[in-house]
């Protein structure tokens, strides 16, 4: 495909397991502002490296299909995340292998997620690792997380991208994030000044209560309060010095509470008399390991009635549709619970490992 037809600038593609990393990567790839004079390169023009296609068909069973292979072709890069869950995933490996059969091999970047001593190339999906052993003429290099850390894994998995050396760019970047801190110094110190001239401010402490549960925390949580943006380690979520003018404390603060996993909250806070306030949020889990629903098929895809469908103890029966859906309470959420399917007259599947999902798929057979 010639490169004036791209409308995607990348495919990102990953094990479900390690979809925090996957999401990360996006976002900030996303986020990306390109240096003066250097474009995209994709259909459409920006100076910004988007839009990051990240694949979720891994959740969900089958072969390749026409939609995720028309993204691949659309998609001037393929960033692999290479690690012991994507080593054995099959999609990701027939996700390589298309990329690799379009002649594109060297636009396929593979970043590391470390595991123990394991060599790197064992973390490739299984495609290049046997493609590598009858090729061994032909290498590609990883980009190891463990080794450089994710800023520095970032910012060379842009230089792959636009074929411009890590050392200039990791000194613009550098340059910029002292750039802001200088500026995020300085706008600090006139709010001060003019704060003390109007008058005392008023210091809110604000406490995330999240739900206990045995379940990923994600990444962050994430706190939108008084124009500013905080984060706090999900095992102890607590902002402090979330510093109001004194002018504004009869005025309702409005927040927003946010964390993967979790449903976001947007509130106001009254400030009231004082010079400082504790606030406590609380935040619940959404449904991402709640929900186990799709659809039961015999063995011509014909959706198949009357399936009954267990869960630790719950169970659906598929209508006539063979749609069957099952939710679960936070206590017995988990990433993979053990399912069984059955139905008189076809054959039983019990499955150990299968995590949550909202279109799931099986098929039966007699």
């Amino acid at each position: 495909m010639a490169t004036n037809n791209y409308t995607k600038f990348a495919f990102i593609s990953y094990s479900h397991r390690d979809m925090a990393v996957a999401e990360w990567l996006q976002k900030h790839l996303e986020a990306f502002k390109l240096p003066t004079g250097i474009h995209n390169g994709i259909e459409a023009k920006s100076r910004y490296l988007r839009p990051i296609f990240r694949d979720q068909s891994d959740l969900n069973t089958g072969i390749l299909g026409d939609e995720l292979r028309k993204h691949l072709e659309e998609s001037k890069f393929l960033i692999l995340l290479c690690s012991k869950d994507s080593a054995h995933s099959i999609w990701v490996s027939d996700e390589a292998k298309v990329f690799t059969e379009m002649g594109r091999l060297d636009h396929i970047i593979p970043v590391i997620i470390p595991n123990g001593d394991t060599f790197e190339r064992e973390l490739f999906p299984e495609y290049l690792r046997e493609y590598f052993k009858k090729n061994p003429d032909k290498e590609l290099l990883g980009i190891n997380i463990g080794e450089v850390g994710k800023e520095k894994a970032l910012i060379r998995v842009v230089s792959k991208m636009l074929s411009v050396s890590f050392d200039s760019l990791w000194k613009r970047h550098q340059r910029q994030k002292r750039i802001r801190i200088l500026t995020t110094s300085l706008s600090t110190m006139i709010a001060v000044g003019v704060i003390y001239v109007f008058a005392l401010p008023v210091s809110v402490s604000i406490h995330v209560n999240m739900d206990k549960a045995d379940l990923p925390v994600g990444e962050n949580v994430t706190l939108n309060a008084n124009g500013g943006e905080y984060f706090s380690n999900p095992n102890k979520p607590q902002f402090e010095r979330i510093t109001i003018p004194g002018y504004r404390r009869f005025s309702a603060l409005q927040v927003s509470v946010t964390s993967q996993f979790h449903i976001p909250v947007d509130t106001s806070i009254s400030v009231g008399f004082g010079l400082n306030r504790d606030v406590n949020i609380e935040l619940k889990r959404d449904d991402t390991f709640a929900i186990y629903a799709g659809t039961v098929y015999d063995s011509e895809m014909n959706p198949l009635q009357d399936v009954i469908v267990a869960i630790c103890g719950h169970t659906s029966v598929t209508d006539s549709e063979g749609n069957f859906s099952i939710i679960l309470p936070l206590s017995e959420q988990r990433q993979e619970l053990p399912i069984s399917i059955e139905k008189n007259g076809y054959l039983s599947i019990l499955r150990e490992d299968e995590p949550p999902g909202q279109s799931l798929k099986f098929i039966m057979h007699h």
